[in-house]
């Protein structure tokens, strides 16, 4: 199996519902070894995931717009500062081998997709993983095997949905 030394994850910032989620995602990067990278918006950062990466001894970058004051992340944490929020997202996809989407609110999707879009799409050879605790993503799983697979064919090495982040991690990690 190959393996995924670095990630873009989309998470929710600051404290959410998924925090039990973030908390085994942020574990498993570390555990593999790979380096997160995660994007902050309006001067919030996916507290729960970072802090479970680091707690496991993970590398962590926080990519993020403008701010008004430094963000307040934890020591070991690398920032990058862009001139956009949209410049951060493209940043983070850049550094990673593959996207993951964690469940959350309607803007970490859309920053998601547009980053992934940014990058040149399908023909960016990242593949998205979406985790669908929740059913968070059926609706894309549905779109994705009744319309896009029709166009495209087999679309197992553009994206992957799981039900469980680490099932989700090793079937990135086959296609890396």
């Amino acid at each position: 199996m190959a393996k995924l030394s670095a990630v873009a994850v989309f998470a929710d910032t600051g404290v959410t519902a998924h925090q039990a989620l973030y908390r085994q995602a942020g574990a498993t990067i570390a555990r593999n070894q790979a380096h997160l990278h995660c994007i902050a918006r309006n001067g919030q950062w996916p507290r729960t995931l970072v802090e479970s990466a680091l707690a496991g001894g993970g590398r962590v970058t926080v990519a993020t717009g403008p701010v008004a004051r430094r963000l307040d992340v934890p020591q070991g944490v690398e920032i990058v500062v862009e001139e956009t929020e949209a410049a951060a997202a493209a940043r983070i996809v850049e550094a990673g081998q593959a996207l993951i989407g964690l469940p959350g609110g309607i803007d970490t999707i859309a920053a998601l997709y547009s980053a992934w879009v940014a990058a040149g799409g399908a023909q960016s050879e990242r593949p998205v993983g979406l985790l669908n605790q929740g059913r968070a993503y059926e609706v894309v799983r549905g779109f994705a095997g009744d319309v896009a697979a029709i166009g495209r064919g087999n679309i197992d090495a553009l994206i992957q949905i799981s039900e469980t982040f680490d099932d989700l991690w090793n079937r990135l990690a086959r296609l890396a």
